[in-house]
């Protein structure tokens, strides 16, 4: 009988797969497997199943025994991805390089996970598909475009899963279903494998119900050689150098125009808890509408190229949201992208300059407006409110466009007992920081699932 506890966590997974006597571990395994579907079979966020042939070799790895599914956007070497489509998109090529590296250190790929259609949307919204529901609150919406991944470590499935972040498709899932996103410094995890959309914009990043779980995989999907000092590859380790007293320096720019009441009083509760612990000075943000514009400019012209083939091989058949994205590409003036690519740097230095500054990270809104309601942001929906959609985008695009690290983790419960989560952006490679950052300071998943 497989412990409930291997769905939850990499530590419980790992121990569970450890006190299974060797000859008794592929057994384990498959029971794992079996668990695993009929868990996913009700929440329908998972596109493919896939059945381990065997246990991981070595029983020490980070990740020996612990199962995981990801975003339907990596080449798994057994089957094409279908990318949110309605088919695979060809025949099935070798692993990507970071579904490679969890391997290596015993992970098990249990299954892919829905999406957008070509990760083209802030929301789970897919015609293609159907419609996923927030294991927290079914009239809350689910981010996107990693939704399937949200939707699979909320529900128990896993305790973590690899997504892709190209204006905030890690960090707003994770968000709306009260767990830990983190967007790595772009570069960090290889992209080898993926499935692009807009590369100068696009990160591989983690989901996962809380810090040490995001720091086990992120550590470990790290290329060979450029390992992290501070996310040491030993689980007793990595979890001693997350809790490690650290002099917290925060610049505070927690709080935005237009915040929801009950979301403003969450994130002053969270300020309080701060006070004390960690020093905190005010901090503002820059032009985010301007920051934003340019995002999206570099986002449509790439994803013009990128799905190319997709808008001539089919343009009717696409989602809205895809073409939304692709189709103002092919228009673009292309001194517009350039002018975008050339502002990148400047003002990335200034943002550092100016918001960062000394301190180790910078707080961040998220949702100001709080979780919305699926209705409001899905398009089809009678309800639907443009706005509402919108401003899932506007607290996380521009982090891409500068090519910084950031994380989502969940800090309270607004007026509906819906998440309310703060970000955190550092410097490139700080991703240690914030790992260490959110194990101390962040709500644990279970007082969402106490709601």
């Amino acid at each position: 009988m497989i412990d409930a506890s291997a769905f939850l966590s990499v530590a419980g997974a790992r121990a569970a797969y450890r006190r299974a006597a060797p000859p008794l571990r592929d057994a384990h395994v498959a029971a794992l497997a079996a668990g695993f579907t009929r868990r996913a079979a009700p929440l329908g966020c998972v596109v493919q199943l896939f059945a381990p042939a065997s246990a991981p070799a070595d029983a020490d790895g980070l990740l020996a025994g612990v199962p995981l599914a990801h975003k339907d956007a990596f080449d798994t070497g057994l089957h094409a991805p279908r990318l949110g489509g309605p088919r695979a998109t060809g025949a099935p090529r070798p692993a990507a390089a970071v579904l490679r590296r969890l391997a290596g250190h015993g992970a098990l790929n249990l299954g892919a996970l829905a999406m957008a259609e070509h990760a083209c949307g802030a929301t789970a919204e897919n015609p293609h598909a159907p419609a996923l529901m927030n294991p927290l609150d079914s009239a809350a919406a689910v981010g996107g475009s990693s939704s399937g991944s949200a939707v699979a470590v909320a529900a128990g499935l896993c305790p973590a899963s690899l997504g892709t972040d190209t204006a905030g498709s890690v960090r707003m899932p994770a968000a709306t279903c009260g767990l830990i996103g983190l967007k790595p410094t772009p570069g960090r995890l290889s992209a080898q494998g993926v499935a692009p959309l807009a590369p100068t914009l696009d990160t591989v990043g983690v989901i996962a119900r809380d810090a040490l779980d995001a720091a086990s995989v992120f550590a470990a999907a790290l290329p060979a050689g450029d390992e992290d000092p501070e996310l040491p590859l030993r689980l007793d380790a990595l979890e001693r150098e997350l809790a490690r007293p650290r002099d917290w320096r925060i610049a505070n720019a927690l709080h935005a125009d237009g915040e929801d009441p009950t979301v403003a009083a969450a994130l002053t509760g969270f300020e309080q808890r701060l006070r004390g612990a960690v020093g905190l000075r005010p901090a503002a943000l820059p032009d985010l509408d301007r920051l934003n514009r340019l995002a999206q400019i570099v986002l449509h012209a790439e994803a013009a190229l990128a799905l190319a083939a997709a808008v001539r091989g089919g343009l009717d058949t696409l989602a809205p949201s895809t073409r939304a994205i692709a189709l103002p590409g092919w228009a673009m003036p292309a001194v517009w992208y350039r002018h975008a690519l050339a502002q990148a740097a400047p003002l990335r230095a200034a943002f550092l300059a100016g918001s960062l500054g000394d301190a180790d990270l910078l707080l961040a809104p998220c949702f100001p407006q709080g979780v919305p309601d699926r209705d409001a942001v899905t398009t089809s929906s009678p309800a639907f409110d443009p706005r509402a959609l919108a401003a899932l985008h506007r607290h996380h695009a521009y982090v891409n466009f500068l090519g910084l690290p950031a994380l989502v983790l969940p800090v309270g419960l607004d007026g509906r007992g819906r998440p309310v989560s703060a970000q955190l952006i550092g410097a490139p490679g700080s991703e240690a920081r914030m790992l260490a950052f959110a194990r101390q300071f962040a709500l644990p998943h279970s007082t969402f699932l106490q709601r």
